[in-house]
């Protein structure tokens, strides 16, 4: 039994020797030693905070008190540091044989899949993992600055078999690396790049002035080429495991060869530059097509603009059509906006107003007829209208004679008593369309 002596003496225990119990005082002792050579172990790792030589220093005393080496690594999976003199034989150690690219992204997705990144990520206490790649174990825990994830450390049971206090010391070196990373402003020169911070900037509008914006962009390079277009990348909310946004950042950014991209709001953002309008587009979605398949990720695309201090709003643009091209076009991966602008002025329009109002009321006479005569005439319409009125191209669509789709054609006018070669029954029709592919009423396509 341990009671508190006096109030004066808070760091003072007093022990009652039990006749029954002989073997508690040798059990205390055990624990005060223990204790003892915990609290010295974080001496040492605040001394070497304290020293002020880096973060090099700071793991190279951690190798010495935990007695198995280890690396700080941030959330792009980039290592910070680690023990260069350790010999590890193990894949995942820096210094073992450099893997190519594809090597290292197959690995980690791998890793990702199994869950270990967020197992890691969501516990408060360090992690003990077993990869089917390694027979060695790993021991790792988060970093965090003001609550927010920034990376980790992992530590390989590569020279002494993991103790009960590695898990605190570990907890505990994990606190000493980040307060390091927050003098050394690790935030600014590892995790952010230039082009990251005036980006960033843009979007919370904490730079608005166009003089400011022009003079930022100069500086940067950003104003030699004359259009801009902004790609805004967004993983598949349904996916199981979503990778480490960061990482896949830094490999979409070698795909096409730019750092001029941020994560925003849990999607990807790229900011593509070019002397010619035609052919940006183009560029990005062939590049990255088959990445964006394999990881379940889909992509908006802005129109091209001419001034950075436009930014904010064609960055709303690729958002939008991000999401009304997953919402309306789910198996596609690219979503351009100007084929959605459309359908974004249908969703401002539509708060306030009921949208099959706007439609041509003959298209709904077209919709009665079908059902009642198990025809599929307003298909024809439809196709028709996006072949832009052509006969022979329509034809072709459906494999026909041409003479075949001219009297289909000639019917559903004689059923509407409209003329398909006046421009403004086109356009409502058109429109007519959208509106009931964007209610997701009617099946037209």
């Amino acid at each position: 039994m341990m009671d508190k002596k006096d109030n004066k003496n808070l760091n003072r225990i007093r022990v009652k020797r039990s006749l029954n119990d002989p073997g508690r005082e040798q059990m205390l002792t055990a624990l005060f030693s223990k204790k003892r050579c915990i609290e010295g172990k974080k001496a040492k790792l605040v001394a070497a905070l304290l020293s002020c030589r880096g973060l090099q220093h700071i793991i190279d005393v951690g190798y010495e008190v935990l007695g198995n080496p280890m690396f700080v690594s941030d959330l792009g999976y980039h290592v910070l540091a680690f023990n260069k003199k350790a010999e590890v034989g193990d894949p995942s150690w820096p210094t073992a044989e450099p893997e190519t690219e594809f090597e290292a992204y197959e690995r980690i997705k791998k890793l990702n899949d199994s869950g270990v990144f967020e197992r890691l990520y969501a516990s408060p206490v360090p992690c003990i993992e077993n990869f089917d790649y390694s027979s060695t174990r790993w021991m790792a825990h988060k970093l965090t600055i003001k609550e927010k994830n920034i990376g980790h450390i992992a530590v390989v049971e590569a020279h002494k078999i993991f103790a009960d206090m590695d898990l605190e010391l570990l907890q505990f070196l994990c606190s000493i690396v980040a307060s390091e990373l927050q003098k050394e402003n690790i935030q600014s020169s590892h995790f952010e790049n230039e082009y990251e911070h005036f980006l960033l900037d843009l979007l919370e509008e904490k730079i608005t002035r166009t003089d400011t914006i022009q003079k930022q962009a100069k500086k940067l390079n950003l104003n030699s080429r004359k259009y801009s277009l902004l790609v805004t990348i967004s993983p598949d909310q349904k996916a199981e495991k979503v990778m480490s946004l960061s990482y896949l950042k830094t490999i979409i950014n070698r795909l096409i060869g730019t750092e001029k991209s941020i994560v925003y709001h849990n999607k990807i953002t790229i900011l593509l530059q070019s002397h010619r309008k035609e052919g940006v587009a183009n560029a990005i979605v062939n590049k990255l097509r088959d990445f964006l398949a394999t990881n379940e990720m889909r992509a908006g695309i802005s129109p091209c603009f001419q001034s950075l201090t436009e930014f904010k709003i064609h960055y709303r643009q690729s958002v939008k059509a991000l999401e009304l091209g997953t919402a309306l076009s789910p198996q596609d991966l690219f979503y351009d906006y100007n084929a959605y602008a459309v359908y974004h002025l249908l969703e401002t329009a539509g708060a306030d107003s009921d949208l099959k109002a706007f439609c041509n009321p003959v298209l709904f006479d077209l919709i009665d007829y079908d059902r009642h005569y198990q025809t599929d005439y307003q298909h024809n319409l439809y196709i028709h209208l996006l072949h832009d009125g052509n006969v022979t191209k329509t034809a072709q669509y459906f494999q026909i004679h041409r003479n075949s789709m001219k009297y289909r054609i000639k019917k559903i006018e004689e059923i509407l008593n409209i003329s398909l070669a006046d421009p403004e029954t086109k356009f409502s029709l058109r429109l007519s369309f959208k509106i009931l592919n964007y209610l997701g009423e009617e099946q037209i396509g």
